[in-house]
């Protein structure tokens, strides 16, 4: 079980900086790590939701203090989030585990070509107006897909920030922090009145998440741009392919 704590702090690292370089990627690595410590998957979204939320949270009040956090859209995000964040895992027990896992490959297939493929466009120096409607729209299946499958929704919460909003890629990244932090935790707060997660495995999340999204902050104001996302969506390509190997080979459909 001492073992487990060590795991544990590494995941949590690993997820943190992530979260913290680029305001997603955290729950993409989380749920299949967990899932290679042999957690049941309904087990293992819900402690990946309660290990992001958590490392968002740090992260976000860190980016709040810079500035680069902006209330409005986390509202809107995060009102249209938490309903669908229910939605999900009502709909997460009705789906099999072997179409939950082939679903979220697939998903993480796509943020990392999405990923890739945007790390070639040059940055667009023109404002874009706040476009409320396609954020509340976004929002619910960032919720969705938070209480389904156990992701924050950074992946697509940033880049609807670009599109659809004013802010520059600093300030989304850190208003997709603060929206995880809320949507991922109300999501881990539904697991846990009905399951009973490993304190250590918590324990360590927590602490290695908190020491990440540090380390990703002061990081993410320095580094950043096209080699750092197709460093990304190459992690993102090996995290499916590790997943798809060790569950979609043993699941019954």
């Amino acid at each position: 079980m001492d073992s487990l704590i060590y795991e544990a702090l590494g995941i949590g690292l690993l997820l943190g900086t992530l979260l913290g370089l680029t305001g997603a990627g955290g729950s993409l690595v989380a749920l299949p790590l967990l899932l290679s410590l042999h957690l049941p998957l309904r087990d293992a979204v819900g402690v990946s939701l309660g290990a992001v939320g958590l490392s968002a949270l740090i992260g976000a009040i860190g980016r709040w203090r810079a500035g680069d956090v902006h209330l409005l859209p986390v509202v809107l995000l995060t009102v249209s989030g938490l309903p669908g964040s229910w939605i999900g895992q009502q709909l997460g027990q009705l789906i099999s585990e072997f179409w939950l896992v082939l679903g979220f490959c697939i998903l993480v297939l796509w943020s990392a070509w999405r990923m890739w493929s945007s790390a070639s466009l040059p940055e667009q120096s023109e404002k874009k107006p706040l476009n409320r409607g396609m954020l509340v729209f976004i929002g619910l299946w960032v919720g969705v897909l938070s209480g389904l499958m156990g992701v924050g929704g950074g992946f697509l919460i940033v880049p609807a920030l670009l599109w659809f909003s004013p802010l520059s890629m600093l300030a989304a990244t850190a208003t997709s922090m603060a929206v995880i932090a809320l949507v991922s935790g109300a999501g881990f707060l539904m697991y846990l009145g009905a399951a009973q997660p490993p304190l250590q495995l918590l324990a360590g999340l927590t602490l290695g998440g908190a020491c990440g999204v540090l380390l990703g902050n002061k990081l993410a104001t320095r580094l950043g741009g096209p080699m750092l996302q197709r460093i990304f969506a190459i992690m993102l390509l090996s995290v499916s392919l590790s997943l798809a190997a060790q569950k979609l080979l043993n699941l019954p459909a």
